[in-house]
């Protein structure tokens, strides 16, 4: 690189400077020497000897400074003192000698001497200060790098002592920066607002303020934390400088927050399965989804429509919303990313009508399209959710009309044809008594048919019901003691004393035991139908079991008997009452099981209940 114009002026002028002073005692020697009386030449020589020495130093000088690997500032630097220093001397003798001369006529040379030596202390002391104060700040910066030897000696990281001037130079660093990074001016220019000047860095080292930054490496594959920490000096700004690669912690603390959101989705399944309108599910999940990955904006689209939005009233990506395949869903992947005028969308398919769409400046992370995919995943189910809701909330009203039909129309029709039945009695001759005796035995079925068909519908509600605790001892008796009005034929047996417990029920309770006693009888294929009724304490639980000594029921048709519309080959029944106290002790928390009855031979149905303590 050919030599700055600054460079090449400054050290010329030194030298030049010493070749025109160099003619002064040149000519005194030649004066001594030629003019009469002529003094001997040894002793010319002697007294120019200094200005000689002095006066091609100087020349020798400006050429030494010149062939230095120096930076300019530095060649600059030491000519401008040099050049001072004479000037100002020059200037001091002009002084001195116009006085002298011009003002009193009398030269004394050695007040112009003396001048000089005084001249020189003066110069001499600024030198003296300037290299106390060098030294100082040698000691100093010494010290630091004895300390930064002890401290960091066998550290891991990369440390080393930087000085900044026109940019950072390192003055001495570790064996894992000396190693690891050839120019420590790569690092720093990933500073923020470096850009090749490091002034951003400088300055507020100079004030003594820390400089931290992040640093992805040469490669671009790690991360490291660099770190400036300014070195108390008076001539130069220094600075600490200490790479530490943080990768692994960044990565924790990335796997960290990816394991906060999906905590956090988590706890939002449980907020949305509070959820009572579509709406309170979508706003609840915008608000979701902005913690887990942190959009600009968002938004909900159902069937084309925006239901929802953060920060928008449109749908963010049209495109990827109409290339959103039929049937995809989170699990499936279906989760896409594009860019969209500078801004990354994320696209979530919530089932096949509907997507969860957020924009961000910077790309998303996987953890964070995993997180808004089980996002996605919860709005799906909570959708479904609530779909059912309104479906069994329309059931259940249609039910409810149902059973006010069979309860107030119905049973009130056949209410009426029993009471005309009744009365026709006293006109009818015997030839009608049949007619008569048949329609009364059908208005008596289709009453029980009723009945069963209430209690059928009002088990069907399960959830709507509203229970209370029922002491079961006197429900069970009062069953035993109708069975056995209804059923005279029959031998029924009471095991006392029944646990005295209450369980939670209501006015279908009894409903279980009539239909359980009346089974056993009606399905019995023996002379005299014989049945047996106890009940035990089971911990939290209470039992109590129905066993006949009819035929039983099959092992293979244990699980299936309960089930609506299943009946006996050679049973007239309608396949609705064990069907009924199943569903009825259901709705309990209890559980309806059948096994054999070992001592009578027969069927042993139990019904297990929870106890109200």
């Amino acid at each position: 690189m050919a030599p700055s114009f600054r460079r090449v002026t400054s050290a010329g002028l030194v030298s030049a400077l010493g070749v025109g002073l160099l003619w002064f005692p040149l000519l005194d020697i030649f004066d001594d020497w030629a003019n009469p009386p002529s003094k001997p030449l040894w002793s010319t020589l002697f007294e120019n000897s200094p200005g000689l020495v002095l006066a091609l130093t100087l020349a020798i000088g400006g050429v030494w400074l010149y062939t230095r690997e120096w930076e300019d500032t530095y060649v600059v630097n030491a000519a401008a003192w040099s050049l001072g220093v004479i000037v100002a001397f020059a200037v001091l003798c002009a002084w001195v000698l116009g006085i002298q001369q011009f003002v009193q006529n009398d030269l004394k040379p050695y007040f112009i001497a003396l001048d000089a030596v005084v001249f020189g202390g003066v110069v001499a002391l600024g030198i003296g200060i300037y290299d106390s104060r060098r030294r100082r700040n040698d000691s100093r910066l010494s010290l630091e790098r004895d300390r930064l030897s002890a401290l960091y000696e066998n550290a891991d990281d990369a440390i080393a002592t930087v000085r900044f001037d026109d940019g950072p130079v390192v003055e001495s660093a570790n064996d894992a920066f000396r190693t690891q990074y050839d120019d420590v001016a790569a690092v720093l220019d990933a500073a923020p607002g470096v850009n090749g000047t490091y002034d951003s860095i400088a300055d507020p080292l100079a004030d003594g303020d820390t400089v931290e930054f992040e640093w992805n490496g040469p490669a671009g594959d790690h991360t490291y934390l660099v770190n400036a920490t300014p070195i108390t000096t008076e001539d130069a700004v220094r600075a600490h400088v200490r790479i530490s690669d943080i990768t692994e912690q960044k990565q924790l603390a990335r796997e960290s927050a990816a394991r906060e959101r999906l905590e956090h989705l988590h706890r939002v399944a449980s907020d949305l399965s509070a959820a009572d309108t579509e709406t309170e599910a979508y706003d609840r999940t915008l608000n979701a989804l902005r913690t887990a990955v942190g959009f600009d904006r968002g938004c909900v689209v159902v069937d084309g429509d925006v239901v929802a939005a953060r920060g928008t009233r449109d749908a963010l990506d049209w495109p990827s919303i109409d290339r959103t395949q039929p049937g995809a869903v989170p699990t499936d992947g279906g989760a896409t990313t594009r860019e969209v005028d500078g801004a990354t969308v994320l696209t979530v398919p919530v089932g096949t009508d509907a997507v969860l769409q957020a924009s961000a400046g910077d790309d998303f992370e996987h953890s964070q399209v995993t997180a808004a995919e089980l996002l996605g995943t919860h709005l799906r189910e909570t959708r479904k959710r609530l779909d059912r809701e309104a479906r069994l909330r329309d059931q259940h009203e249609r039910l409810e009309l149902l059973a006010r039909t069979f309860r107030h129309d119905l049973l009130n029709d056949v209410n009426v044809i029993n009471a005309r039945a009744t009365v026709l009695e006293e006109h009818v001759d015997a030839d009608a008594q049949e007619y008569l005796d048949t329609l009364t035995e059908r208005t008596d079925d289709m009453e029980e048919r009723i009945e069963t068909m209430r209690s059928l519908m009002k088990a069907v509600e399960g959830e709507h019901r509203d229970l209370e605790p029922v002491a079961l001892a006197p429900v069970v008796k009062d069953a035993v003691d109708d069975a056995r009005d209804t059923y005279p034929s029959a031998a029924f047996e009471l095991d006392t004393p029944l646990p005295a417990v209450d369980v939670l029920g209501d006015d279908l309770l009894p409903d279980v035991f009539q239909n359980l006693l009346s089974n056993a009888v009606e399905h019995n294929d023996t002379a005299t139908p014989r049945i047996r009724v106890s009940g035990e304490r089971d911990g939290d639980t209470v039992v109590v079991t129905v066993a006949d000594n009819g035929p039983g029921v099959p092992p293979e048709r244990r699980d299936d008997v309960f089930d609506l519309g299943e009946k006996g080959v050679d049973s007239g029944g309608t396949g609705v009452g064990l069907n009924l106290c199943h569903r009825i002790v259901e709705t309990y928390d209890g559980a309806l099981t059948v096994e054999g009855a070992d001592d009578l031979g027969g069927a042993a149905f139990h019904v297990r209940l929870p106890v109200d303590e």
